[in-house]
């Protein structure tokens, strides 16, 4: 209703060009807001792509994207995060966060400490094992990502880091954006 759709068979969208969901309904939208529904369903589903394909080559060694992701953000931090501040720094939910820790924390790849200063509070540091986890693996990886990648040239490489780079930092937070601690 209102959406003029592409030919459907019975109940099920023709699936025969898997980009045609990304054009849904964009042809009744002026083209400026056409044009930013495009980059947004763009983005969600080079996301989903590039995740997808990490989680099956990190398959067998039990460690997520989301958690790689989350240990990555823990490591680049000046000092041990709380799980609020990492909740923060990812767009995930508190909950979310501690989860992904505990299991982190069975793999040994990180630890859970009682803040000294706020005993309600919980900080997270990455371990040795982490640290030798990666070492081993980034070569691999960082190759999967090159070829993953090798459409690009190094200056389309350099421009999309600056676009992404810019259209985060002029993202608004969330209204509903809890402050780092």
């Amino acid at each position: 209703m209102g959406c003029n759709r592409p030919a459907d068979k019975g109940n099920i969208l023709n699936m025969s060009d898997p980009r045609q969901w990304l054009e849904l309904g964009l042809d009744t939208l002026p083209p400026d807001q056409a044009d930013r529904v495009r980059l947004f369903r763009s983005l969600c589903a080079a996301s989903a792509m590039l995740r997808g394909r990490l989680d099956r080559a990190m398959a067998a060694t039990g460690v997520t994207t989301q958690q790689a992701a989350l240990l990555q953000f823990i490591e680049a931090q000046p000092g041990p995060p709380t799980i609020g501040a990492v909740a923060a720094g990812l767009s995930m939910t508190h909950q979310n966060v501690k989860q992904i820790a505990l299991a982190l924390a069975r793999k040994g790849l990180l630890t859970i400490e009682v803040d000294t200063q706020d005993r309600r509070a919980r900080r997270l540091t990455t371990t040795e094992q982490h640290r030798r986890f990666w070492d081993q693996r980034n070569p691999d990886d960082f190759g999967l990502v090159q070829a993953w990648t090798a459409g690009l040239d190094r200056a389309e490489v350099d421009q999309a880091v600056q676009l992404l780079r810019k259209l985060m930092a002029g993202m608004p937070a969330p209204p509903d954006a809890a402050p780092p601690g």
